[in-house]
This record gives C-alpha cells, sequence and structure tokens, in this order.
C-alpha cells in the first residue's frame, strides 16, 4: 500500500487573545511570499468581480502573471504528491491563486499557450459558465492500478459590462469505472482511513448499489464546505460517485464532504481566519449532501 496520509484524532482550535486586526487589501497579497495569502487576494477580488489588470499595480500584476503562468507546472508538482487527498489539495490552490480574477479570456489563452485544452463548456444560465480541462500529464494511479485522472472546472460570471471574470476553480481526480461495485469494492483500493477508503466502507454505498449496480465514475474533490446561512466555510473533501443500472437504464449520483484541518475557515467576501487557524491533519467524518439523477458525464459543479 502506499504511504497513507496521516490524519491525527481532532482538529486544535486557538482563541485569538486580542481583536483581529482588519483584513490587508487584496492587491497587497499578490506579492506576499505565501502562495496561500496571494490565493486569498485573487479569491477576494474575485467576489468583487474585479480583474488583476484593474486591481493591481505593476509590480503586483507581474506577480499575479507569474503565477497564471506556472499553472501547468505547479500541477505537475501536485502529481508528486503521494497521497489522492494532498494532490488534490495542492491543485486547487495552485489553480486557484494562478487563476482567480483573471479575465476569461486571458486565462484561456494563457492554459492554450500551456498546453491544456478545453474538454466541455456548459452555461446554466447567460451569466455564468463552467469550462472542464484534463490535465493529462498528472495522474494518480491507486495499488489497484485504476487511473484517476486530475480536472478541473473554471467557472467564470459576466459583468454588466460584459467581461467574463473567473470566479471559482472546482479541482480534483476522476475515475471511470464502468463495472460492478461488488467487484471493485473487494478489493482494498485506497490506504486505510483515506477519503475514499472510508466512502467504499459507508453503509448506504452497498444499498445504493443494489438498485443500481454498476459504478460509473467516481471524483475527489478539495475546496470550501459551503452551508447556507453559515457565516464561515471550512474547507474538505468533496466525493461524488454516480452508480447507473445495466444498459444505462437508469442512474443516481450520491455526494459527501469531510472536513479537514488543513486549511482556516473562509468568512464572507473571501477573508481567511489567519487569527483562528491551528494546522492539522484531521479528517472529519463523511457527511451526505445529497443525491440525485446520474448519466453518463454528469459530474458537473453547482453555480452556487
Amino acid at each position: 500500500m502506499r504511504t497513507p496520509l496521516l490524519f491525527l484524532a481532532g482538529l486544535l482550535a486557538s482563541c485569538a487573545t486580542a481583536p483581529s486586526a482588519p483584513p490587508p487589501d487584496p492587491a497587497t497579497l499578490f506579492t506576499h511570499a505565501d502562495l496561500l495569502r496571494r490565493e486569498e487576494g485573487a479569491a477576494r477580488l474575485s467576489i468583487q468581480k474585479r480583474t488583476v489588470q484593474e486591481a493591481l499595480d505593476e509590480r503586483q500584476l507581474a506577480a499575479a502573471d507569474a503565477d497564471t503562468a506556472a499553472l501547468v507546472e505547479r500541477l505537475e508538482l501536485a502529481a508528486e504528491e503521494k497521497t489522492p487527498e494532498l494532490m488534490v489539495r495542492r491543485a486547487w490552490h495552485a489553480l486557484r491563486c494562478g487563476a482567480l480574477a483573471r479575465e476569461w479570456k486571458r486565462l484561456s489563452a494563457a492554459l492554450s499557450r500551456q498546453g491544456l485544452q478545453l474538454e466541455e463548456m456548459y452555461e446554466p444560465h447567460e451569466a455564468a459558465k463552467f469550462v472542464r480541462f484534463v490535465a493529462k500529464r498528472s495522474a494518480y494511479i491507486n495499488d489497484a492500478g485504476d487511473r484517476h485522472n486530475l480536472f478541473f472546472w473554471v467557472q467564470s460570471v459576466q459583468r454588466d459590462d460584459g467581461v467574463w471574470v473567473v470566479r471559482e476553480i472546482y479541482a480534483g481526480l476522476h475515475a471511470a469505472f464502468n463495472a460492478r461495485f461488488k467487484s471493485i469494492a473487494a478489493r482494498d483500493r485506497y490506504a486505510r482511513g483515506s477519503v475514499l477508503a472510508q466512502f467504499f466502507s459507508l453503509q448506504e454505498v452497498p444499498r445504493v448499489a443494489a438498485v443500481f449496480p454498476i459504478l460509473e465514475e467516481l471524483a475527489l474533490l478539495y475546496g470550501r464546505i459551503r452551508i447556507k446561512d453559515e457565516e464561515s466555510a471550512p474547507a474538505g473533501f468533496h466525493v461524488h460517485a454516480g452508480f447507473v443500472m445495466e444498459a444505462k437504464a437508469g442512474g443516481r449520483s450520491i455526494y459527501y464532504t469531510s472536513e479537514c484541518g488543513l486549511d482556516p475557515r473562509e468568512r464572507r467576501g473571501g477573508i481567511l481566519m489567519w487569527d483562528e487557524f491551528t494546522p492539522s491533519e484531521s479528517l472529519g467524518p463523511l457527511t451526505p449532501r445529497g443525491s440525485g439523477i446520474w448519466g453518463a458525464g454528469g459530474l458537473r459543479p453547482t453555480d452556487d
């Protein structure tokens, strides 16, 4: 088995003893040495639907452009991680740092120059679009030989002036099984304690497979776990699975999340709660987040 990502028993919390300083101007974060702080600046601008060309000075913009130019290089570094959890987390951060708050047409050109080709596009409504890419040189292969391709969606929103601004990134690993769940689950495929190993041990999954016996596809993503009306959002893992009947006569999707302590919580406006953060490799239980009708290629991010 691969060396597993070690998760601690619980999430350590630290309490601020003094009032937090006001958050810095997001533009100033683009020259920060820490990629995560540069990513925070980009996320905050994207929420405001501002582009880096509009918000940054010459030095800050040069730093932002360098992060965009390094996207494929950083995806390949992410693929060197030994666990799928660390791989998707590292890829998500790299992509957000180099893509958020960019004008879509500029980012699209940069991705093309770096050898990433558009795989799919869909538009849930006229002011939003999602574009899917697959990083074909970056993949995770488990001990059973199953290939999990690194993929990501770029979400862009259109402003009133017609400019499309990159608003969010969804990144993960995708495996196309197209085989009976019983045969797939009969062998240990993921390290004990990992997110995907926990998924295969859930009691609900065999019950779904009793009606929809074919596990068509499985995806592990990393990102914010957003719950309506919550004041802050933790980061964590998202597991999506699609099951179908024989001859694909019908299908069902299931979706779970698991909180992780590797990143600070995010407040409204994209502000990260650094003052209250102590990093931890803790992994929360898989929590059901819903299900739906499934079909081939059914994994798509939602507009919210």
